[in-house]
């Protein structure tokens, strides 16, 4: 008899740990709260459903008698996850171990209890008004974030206090329900690390460089995936196996974004998941010549894993915007893109001809093209990108 999974999240970038189950004999029960995910169709049983539902998704995995409770690559319904593990008695993620990630405060108290960091300096509030009562209390320039959230919704840089009230009513729906985070601006280089927590030990699978977009909205314009900085490994290594020890969190993924200055780690944010837009099941299973997906499902099955040593090929992650509202026609010299060496794929997220909009959220990035290779042709063709690839936006 087969064994039955549920999986949360059923988009693009969940497709490849969906296969990994299915060639492991599991059956699949899939929940999304979009109508009409990506893959649906490639589970056994899809529901519909909000995952604010916990008690009807509760009695569905009971009905189902489902052993494992599994997402890839999105941390919208680990909360949901962990908490239906508590009730069902099943393995997995911990409430205890997602309550400390999700909520951002209660991580930043216990990277200055526990690991004793100084940076970066924060405050928290219960509402807006509380704010405008202490601003005296505030130095700009602030990065606003809600305590609870995943990504970058919500997230902006305030340079004074008119900005930050402007941007706070612009941005107050990712705040309804959440205490408010001020966090003082790093203006440094930003990385990102990915791996796993094995066996109480931190497992590394790559480094990644990351370039911002300019404020007030701070996503991800570029990443220069499996960068090598055998420095920064070292530090990056000795820090989160020091976390693990302080926090006692074991067999999960781990996505933490960073800045480093003068030989100091700073923590920007930390997951227990992959990197979405494929970084995760795509690239990182290049990088360890194994399938990341396969490590995540014996990671919360608790199965025995041997880790690839990874390889040094680099990627190149460039997310297509604009700064304008307009008419999208298409990307400037996309057929000299394509002809690169380099060139690995393009994937374009909204329609020609369809409306665009100014970059404030994931979901106005227009689409991304990612290269690969080895560093003296990824930089070539990095800086040939930088003066010829872009999104041709019209207006209205």
């Amino acid at each position: 008899m087969l064994e039955t999974v549920a999986v949360f999240g059923l988009g693009k970038y969940q497709l490849d740990g969906i296969k990994q189950l299915k060639q492991n004999n599991f059956k699949i029960i899939g929940f999304d709260e979009q109508k009409y995910p990506f893959s649906r169709k490639d589970v056994d049983i899809f529901y519909h459903i909000l995952f604010t539902n916990r008690a009807k998704i509760q009695n569905i995995c009971l009905k189902y008698k489902v052993r494992y409770l599994l997402s890839f690559n999105t941390e919208a319904p680990l909360i949901l996850i962990s908490k239906l593990n508590k009730n069902l008695n099943l393995s997995g993620y911990r409430s205890k171990d997602i309550e400390l990630i999700a909520n951002k405060i209660k991580l930043r108290n216990f990277f200055k209890s526990k690991m004793n960091l100084k940076k970066p300096k924060f405050l928290s509030f219960r509402n807006f008004t509380e704010i405008q009562r202490e601003k005296k209390l505030l130095k700009f320039p602030l990065v606003c974030k809600p305590n609870v959230g995943s990504g970058s919704r919500g997230v902006f840089l305030a340079r004074n206090f008119f900005e930050l009230a402007k941007l706070f009513q612009i941005n107050k729906n990712f705040y309804f329900t959440q205490r408010i985070l001020l966090e003082e601006f790093i203006d440094n280089n930003e990385f990102a690390v990915e791996g796993w927590i094995y066996k109480k030990k931190f497992i590394f699978g790559c480094l990644s460089k990351k370039v911002r977009t300019e404020p007030p909205y701070l996503l991800d314009k570029n990443l220069i995936i499996n960068y090598q900085n055998l420095k920064i490994k070292k530090k990056i290594i000795n820090f989160l196996n020091l976390f693990v020890k302080k926090s006692n969190i074991d067999n999960m993924p781990v996505h933490f974004e960073f800045f480093e200055r003068k030989g100091n780690i700073i923590p920007v944010d930390i997951s227990l998941r992959g990197a979405g837009f494929g970084v995760y099941s795509n690239i990182l299973s290049k990088i360890m010549r194994q399938s990341s997906d396969k490590i995540l499902i014996n990671l919360l099955m608790k199965k025995k894993i041997v880790f690839n040593k990874p390889n040094k090929k680099i990627y190149f992650l460039n997310f297509f915007s604009t700064n304008k509202k307009g008419i999208f026609k298409g990307i400037k010299n996309v057929k000299k893109l394509i002809s690169l060496d380099t060139f690995s794929e393009i994937d374009l997220y909204k329609k020609k001809n369809s409306k665009v909009f100014p970059l404030k959220k994931g979901g106005d990035r227009i689409g991304h093209f990612l290269l690969e290779g080895y560093f003296n042709s990824i930089i070539k063709d990095i800086n040939f990108i930088k003066k010829y690839i872009e999104a041709k936006v019209i207006n209205e």
